[in-house]
């Protein structure tokens, strides 16, 4: 057997934003304001995801700084505006049109990035929750928003996981969290941290569909795997390790340590607890097989540089 390790990619880890909203929609701020705002709050990337249409601003990019555009869509149900909100990150126009398996499919091949958000929101008259089976159905890879102001964290995360167990370990289903920013009191609530070894839009594209980022509100942390174990180095209070029904399987005290699975878990993942900030990492899959040479010598860096 052998541990599939999203991480063990070279790069560095960057703070980023995918769920945002300016004045072009429901916000408060200018779209060159509020990437401004983010900017001096230490992020590298942000996708504005205003509703329903594709918002930029240029003005504020650098070499350290980038703000992309995406957007929230509608996925209608009956009549506008009931419907699930699917966010599509680093695409030049909204589609407007479609199911969500259709939205997820054009994304994917356009070079954007498709997000279920707050899937348990029970908003729009209670049309805009993921069920599972939706969900199942979609292609992929796609994202998971387990964190948002506006939704249900637990049960977020639970619609997740099962639909990286439904999925199997061939597509990438991967956990993000987001501020869903309309006002100053939701900025910088929940981010990802992303692995990317330049700063670029493709860059930031290949890790969010690799799963080479984790989810957070606050607990900063470090993840991979080293010989048989999934290792953890984070500055939270307890690790919960969880396997693929939801179990927790080792509890890690102090943030930082190891896990060696028993090859019953399916996959492993990793909740940081401090206080009331948390952190989740991708699902480490547990694999029959051995490692491409590849793959085994950029996971042996990774281990070597968390040791």
């Amino acid at each position: 057997m052998r541990l599939r390790d999203p991480y063990a990619v070279p790069g560095t880890y960057r703070k980023a934003q995918l769920h945002c909203h300016t004045r072009r929609s429901d916000g408060q701020l200018e779209p060159g304001d509020l990437a401004r705002r983010y900017r001096d709050a230490g992020y590298t990337y942000i996708c504005f995801t205003d509703h329903d249409r594709v918002t930029r601003s240029d003005e504020v990019c650098d070499d350290t700084f980038l703000a992309l555009p995406g957007v929230e869509e509608t996925v209608v149900r009956w009549i506008r505006p009931l419907g699930r909100h699917l966010g599509r990150l680093l695409v030049d126009a909204p589609l407007g049109r479609g199911s969500a398996a259709e939205r997820v499919a054009h994304t994917l091949a356009s070079g954007g990035v498709p997000s279920l958000h707050h899937p348990s929101w029970t908003g729009n008259l209670w049309t805009a929750t993921w069920p599972d089976d939706v969900i199942a159905a979609l292609p992929g890879p796609f994202l998971v928003e387990i964190r948002n102001p506006h939704s249900h964290t637990e049960s977020d995360v639970l619609r997740w996981s099962r639909a990286v167990r439904a999925l199997g370990p061939g597509v990438a289903i991967s956990a993000t969290a987001g501020d869903d920013c309309h006002s100053m009191e939701q900025f910088n609530r929940g981010w990802v941290v992303v692995k990317t070894a330049v700063i670029s839009a493709a860059a930031l594209r290949e890790a969010l569909l690799h799963g080479a980022f984790y989810a957070t509100t606050g607990v900063e942390a470090e993840f991979g795997v080293d010989g048989d174990a999934v290792v953890v180095r984070s500055a939270a209070d307890t690790v919960q390790v969880k396997d693929a029904a939801g179990r927790t399987r080792a509890v890690i005290r102090g943030g930082s340590g190891r896990y060696t699975p028993a090859g019953d878990e399916e996959f492993v993942r990793f909740e940081c607890l401090a206080g009331e900030r948390q952190a989740w990492s991708q699902v480490f899959w547990i694999i029959e097989g051995a490692l491409p040479a590849e793959e085994r010598a950029i996971k042996s860096a990774t281990a070597a540089a968390m040791r």
